[in-house]
């Protein structure tokens, strides 16, 4: 069995993915070295998804150089928020927030690829790939951490940013409590008759909502939450009946929809750690979190927590050690229970067609599109800057 000996590693980050590998940036950033496990032999994740990006996390990648070399990036300077069949919808407007932007949108394979290559320059980083985390031995000082090659390290701090099926998550023994919404998730590319010229829509259905938002050269992503019965039929369609359906779901205010690109689908869930700390040892991103994509929320707040961590980590000779974690889960509870229960109860009030909560619901957002102070609220969400 192989074996790094004697010598300590600072800092393990199991996951290279989009959340594993901008934390190790900024844990360099501070000057802490760090060694990224990646079960993949080598490159970028393949991610074929793509991702709403929040101006907080747009300022973060700004920051760090990265923003520019991300080519192929769409502006969201409108959102979109209807019911289908009700009068109540609202809208979102960066220049009433006074920004450039509320986000922008990104292929997940492309930020992966600049954030892998970011990692390969950076001297403080060492990427191991081919080998994830098989288990974990925490000790008083360090963890012991044994690769699926057989490979055994040491380490202060083990940060699993392993995604929802997190080895290290299981390792530790760390339960999940989670809440199946009997939806299932599509995701697809389409090709539109017209630019959505920065416009993003949330367009609440019975079957579940659907998000569509901007992308280059007249396309959009879309994702359309469905239920299990309506996904199950859904799998037997043609192109042309997938673009029919969604157009009868979403209406017209996108414009026409004319081509579609192969799709996804994927139950959804909300899916959380017991706990995202423990001895000498912290979950980040899906590892602990994984959320309904309903309000573009998931990536954004794991980018929250690789920030926080990397910044009581800063000047620490021991990261792993119990004030420097206590530290990092205090901080991190509030934007928690924030975005976490914004999510949940989206999901739960425009699922629902109980006649009641739908009545109550429009009425929201007829109170929301007449009220500035509410929108502007909503909008900072959104951007990841209320918490």
């Amino acid at each position: 069995m192989a074996s790094t000996g004697s010598k300590l590693i600072p800092i393990c980050i199991a996951g290279g993915g989009l959340v594993g590998a901008l934390c190790a940036l900024l844990l360099a950033e501070q000057g802490l070295p760090t060694v990224v496990l990646e079960p993949r032999e080598q490159g970028p994740s393949p991610d074929k998804r793509t991702i709403a990006l929040a101006a907080a996390t747009l300022a973060q990648l700004q920051q760090l150089g990265l923003l520019e070399k991300l080519a192929q990036r769409s502006a969201i300077e409108h959102i979109h928020i209807s019911d289908r069949g009700h009068l109540g919808a609202v809208e979102l407007h960066a220049e009433q927030a006074q920004v450039p932007a509320l986000g922008e949108v990104v292929s997940a394979a492309a930020l992966s690829e600049v954030l892998y290559q970011a990692c390969q320059q950076q001297p403080l980083i060492e990427w191991r790939g081919g080998a994830g985390v098989d288990k974990l031995e925490q000790q008083q000082q360090q963890v012991s951490v044994t690769l699926t090659n057989g490979e055994q390290l040491q380490t202060a701090l083990i940060i699993g940013a392993d995604g929802n099926r997190s080895q290290v998550r299981e390792s530790l023994a760390i339960a999940t409590e989670v809440t199946d919404y009997q939806q299932v998730g599509w995701i697809a590319t389409l090709e539109l008759a017209d630019d959505l010229q920065g416009w993003a829509y949330e367009r609440f259905t019975d079957t579940g909502p659907m998000a569509l938002l901007p992308m280059p050269q007249r396309q959009a992503s879309l994702v359309w939450s469905v239920t299990p019965e309506h996904a199950e039929a859904m799998k037997h369609w043609s192109d042309a009946q997938f673009l029919a359906g969604a157009q009868q779901a979403f209406g017209y205010r996108a414009g026409r929809f004319i081509k579609v690109s192969q799709r996804l689908a994927f139950p959804l869930q909300l899916r959380l750690a017991e706990r995202s700390v423990c001895h000498r040892a912290v979950l980040i991103g899906n590892a602990s979190h994984a959320l309904h994509p309903i309000a573009g929320q998931g990536f954004n707040l794991g980018v929250r927590d690789a920030q926080v961590l990397a910044k009581v980590c800063a000047g620490q000779t021991d990261p792993g050690a119990f004030n420097v974690l206590s530290a990092y889960q205090q901080q991190r509870q509030q934007d928690y229970k924030a975005i976490i229960g914004f999510t949940d109860t989206l999901v739960r009030t425009f699922s629902n067609q109980h006649l009641p909560l739908v009545v109550g619901r429009n009425l929201a957002l007829f109170g929301l599109a007449h009220c500035s102070l509410l929108r502007s609220r909503v909008a900072d969400q959104s951007m990841g800057i209320a918490v």
